[in-house]
């Protein structure tokens, strides 16, 4: 079963930063989305600034398969991934009308 995780990324150095802006550089959306999606992990969201960290929402069956899913693409030699797993996952955009959840519950 799949689950959310935020996953927090930094670069290996600049140029592996500058490798990777160029890898994107013309991508759409469409396509990164589709080159970082197999059939244990996806990406929903994906936020970068200048700063030295960025930010990927991943749908994903554990942090193992994140971290193949970023393989599969080149990526686990020019970035450091951090994910954790959210059990609270809520979203202006899909109101489901229920209690938020509590992720310190034991249940």
């Amino acid at each position: 079963m799949k689950k959310h995780f935020m996953a927090t990324h930094t670069w290996t150095s600049n140029e592996a930063r500058d490798k990777v802006i160029e890898m994107n550089s013309g991508m759409t959306e469409e396509e990164f989305f589709s080159g970082l999606k197999t059939e244990k992990a996806e990406t929903l969201q994906h936020w970068m600034g200048k700063d030295d960290f960025f930010f990927c929402h991943w749908y994903a069956e554990s942090e193992d398969a994140i971290i193949e899913a970023l393989e599969k693409v080149g990526f686990n030699d020019l970035i450091v991934t951090m994910p954790n797993e959210m059990q609270r996952y809520i979203s202006i955009d899909k109101p489901t009308g229920k209690p938020i959840v509590n992720p310190f519950d034991e249940d």
